[in-house]
């Protein structure tokens, strides 16, 4: 009884003490982020994990309401990282002449991401994701 007891204790102790395994976030995703102007705006993240380090692509709309825009533009991942089920990255996008860092942090469970994009403004807009096929 004790030996088993004993066994137990340990079992829980070495759970307890290893981090949890990393999500592996390998895979196209829709994201979407309440836009500036009220509307949604929908993005297709295409991520490549290795260990910890995160890369791969961003096809961001820039269409407004009613078609106005400049179209889309395909955005690299820059800076991406994962710590267990936590996310990080950054893609600039180019608009008007202008470039500016837009920072995703967040956190994934299977196939469904959350979190918050922060821009030039400061502040940030809370984005969803859903792995797709």
């Amino acid at each position: 009884m004790k030996i088993r007891n004993l066994s137990i204790t340990l079992l829980l102790s070495a759970a307890i003490a290893s981090p949890g395994a990393a999500q592996d976030l390998t895979g196209t995703w829709e994201i979407s982020t309440q836009g500036g102007r009220g509307g949604p705006q929908t993005s297709t993240l295409v991520l490549a994990q290795d260990g910890e380090a995160l890369t791969g692509t961003m096809t961001f709309s820039l269409g407004g309401p009613g078609g106005r825009g400049g179209g889309s533009q395909e955005l690299e991942v820059s800076n991406g990282t994962v710590d267990g089920n936590s996310f990080s990255f950054t893609v600039t996008l180019s608009f008007q002449g202008n470039s500016f860092d837009l920072n995703y942090s967040g956190t994934v469970d299977g196939d469904e991401m959350s979190g918050t994009r922060g821009g030039p403004r400061g502040g940030g807009q809370p984005f969803t994701g859903q792995r797709q096929g």
